[in-house]
């Protein structure tokens, strides 16, 4: 029959030695290509040596060519039976796992170094120190061989070892990734020496902690399996990790982009110390952009939960300790750590059927494929008070996923509502999770349900009494929350008086924003090709795999909730009196995050696919064009 184990085998290794020939083909083509650059470009009078060329010059054609007869050889191998030898030789080289993994190193160092290197050539930093920039002009040909050799092999022997049931072990993850991390350090450091006016303080730390977590965790695996608590510390270490590396993204993004201090328009800092000294409002504010004036002072119209968790730091440090661009940065680090737990013990508790490496994928789309990866770099008011309510939006759904009492589930939503009011719907998805814990669609266990909701409810309750008391203190009205006489774009402002904070006369324009708007394209030459422009635009451009949202749809209590609350949420914000002022995509989104997300993990399934990568990478692309263009490319 044709399905004989040993006919699959001959068709398998049949397959796997054209792929060799093709793949040895173009990498010949590839060398061809390399060395036709190296004999184009010729060296400079004083340093030649023979046939107009310098001896580093002909070194380098000299390797050129051997690697070149080594791969013809190899491939003649493939024709002619008498040279089979080497061709089994080779062959063994791969198949071998310790020796395919130090193959794949090499390759992956020289991949690294060669796309700095082009980094480093096109940079800014070519300007200030050209001594990089001259070599690559000169061998940019034999390094663009390496790099598109490097990452040719790097997938050959990947998938030889997958058919051969070698996947790459956990040490050697953590390898690789380390590898590339102080491949990165060494690139921004050298950077970082040149351009004067970079500062990328704290980069070390930041590149190692990570880097030190993934070695020692991967190293003891074994032993902490044999521990009592194994599941416990692994996950433990695992959330070090995720939160250190997106720390990472996010204070070097931060960096790159000139945002090193605590920008103005923090606020939140200095509401905090006076917190400390018994005051409400800002004295000597360093600018008055969205901030209040009452009755001769100046108040953070915002409600004030961020100042609150800043007093003990404001305490300790003093407002010349504290740097919101950090804090904005830790903040989103903590989300993207409860964003995976969320998700993961989600989908442990069957809630969706997502696999490891599906929540993974999710977790990286929310760190860096939404505009929560822009907001954990700017560090002023507005944004920091959307990260805090994330955080605790999370810990609050979490805590229903738990089955935690409604008391912790009223208290985390309460603490949300204290930096962003809007979230209230929420409760609507953390009620269906509990319904979908308790019983099945369309059953209601009203006792539980009524008990349960009493006790989330009372810690709401108090919050949103304690943030209209709030509102008495400081502007002798309990509904005022300064938002009417806000010191802010004479725009938003006559919005407002006008129509009120909420009003279907800004629909249309709030639904254009998030749902169709454009970024723009401007290949003229005279401006960063990426222009999204302030306004904001379609969160289905943002974010593309937002797309899965409607798939694979379910008829159940927590699905229905998180529907609930994703609609009211997203419908009162096309009613409100802007689309989001100043920003980048649709910042508003972020409110709904959550049960967008677990939504987002039904529709993505157990494992995710190529289009849904494909659909993330491009996300995180058009995120980081945003960033680029928000602090660099629209001046």
């Amino acid at each position: 029959m044709n399905d004989h184990p040993s006919n699959i085998r001959n068709q398998s290794g049949k397959k796997t030695g054209q792929a060799q020939i093709v793949l040895l083909f173009l990498i010949i083509l590839e060398g061809l290509f390399s060395l036709y650059t190296l004999f184009r470009i010729p060296s400079e009078m004083e340093n030649a040596f023979f046939l107009g060329f310098s001896k580093s010059r002909l070194m380098l054609i000299t390797i050129n060519i051997t690697v070149l007869l080594i791969l013809i050889g190899l491939s003649i191998s493939f024709f002619v039976p008498i040279m089979k030898k080497i061709r089994v030789g080779a062959n063994a080289w791969i198949q071998n796992r310790n020796l395919s993994f130090f193959l794949f190193v090499f390759f992956w160092i020289v991949f690294w170094i060669g796309l700095w290197l082009f980094v480093l050539r096109f940079s800014p930093a070519n300007r200030y120190d050209s001594t990089i920039g001259s070599i690559v002009d000169r061998v940019w040909g034999l390094l663009l061989w390496g790099m598109l050799c490097s990452l040719q092999m790097m997938i050959f022997i990947y998938v030889k070892n997958q058919q051969n049931f070698q996947g790459i072990s956990s040490l050697q993850t953590a390898i690789l990734f380390s590898l590339f991390l102080f491949s990165y350090y060494g690139f921004a450091s050298y950077y970082d020496k040149v351009d004067w006016s970079l500062r990328m303080n704290g980069l070390f730390i930041m590149v190692f902690v990570p880097s030190a977590i993934a070695l020692i965790w991967s190293a003891g695996y074994r032993f902490l399996n044999s521990l009592k608590w194994s599941v416990v510390i692994h996950r433990i270490i695992l959330c070090f990790l995720i939160g250190s590396f997106v720390y990472l993204v996010y204070r070097s993004t931060g960096q790159w982009m000139g945002r090193w201090n605590t920008p103005s328009k923090a606020y939140w800092d200095l509401l905090a110390e006076s917190f400390l000294n018994g005051r409400l409002n800002i004295i000597n504010p360093p600018t008055t952009h969205d901030l209040t004036f009452f009755d001769g002072k100046w108040y953070v119209p915002n409600p004030p939960l961020p100042a609150v968790l800043l007093m003990p730091f404001v305490h300790w440090y003093g407002v010349e300790g504290i740097n919101m661009t950090v804090i904005s940065a830790l903040l989103g680090a903590w989300n993207a750590v409860l964003v995976f737990l969320v998700l993961q013990r989600a989908s442990e508790h069957f809630m969706t059927n997502c696999s490891f490496s599906t929540n993974l994928w999710i977790t990286a789309l929310f760190a860096v494929g939404t505009n929560h990866y822009w907001l954990s770099t700017i560090g002023q008011m507005w944004f920091v008070s959307q990260l805090v309510t994330i955080l605790f939006v999370a810990l609050a759904c979490l805590s229903v996923i738990e089955g935690w009492t409604g008391w912790i589930s009223g208290f985390f939503l309460g603490l949300a509502i204290l930096s962003r009011p809007n979230v209230f719907p929420m409760a609507i998805f953390l009620s269906g999770i509990f319904l979908w814990r308790n019983a099945a669609f369309p059953k209601i266990p009203w006792k539980r349900f009524l008990f349960w909701g009493v006790s989330a409810g009372i810690p709401v309750i108090f919050s949103g009494g304690w943030l209209l008391f709030y509102n008495y203190l400081r502007f002798d009205d309990w509904t005022d929350f300064g938002y009417v006489t806000i010191h802010g774009a004479d725009w938003i402002l006559e919005a407002v008086q006008k129509y009120g904070m909420f009003n279907l006369h800004f629909f249309k324009n709030n639904l254009d924003v998030m749902i169709f708007r454009r970024p723009r394209l401007d290949f003229s030459g005279e401006r960063f090709f990426f222009q999204p422009g302030i306004s904001g635009y379609s969160i289905f451009i943002m974010t593309p795999p937002l797309i899965y949202l409607f798939r694979r749809l379910q008829k159940n209590w927590w699905m229905i909730g998180a529907w609930f609350s994703i609609l009211l949420t997203v419908g009162l914000l096309l009613c409100y009196h802007n689309t989001g002022a100043e920003q980048i995509g649709f910042r508003y989104l972020m409110d709904a995050i959550l049960p967008i997300l677990l939504i987002l993990g039904v529709g993505t399934g157990a494992k995710p696919g190529v289009f849904f990568k494909t659909l993330t990478v491009l996300g995180v692309f058009v995120n980081f064009l945003s960033i680029y263009w928000w602090y660099i490319g629209r001046v």
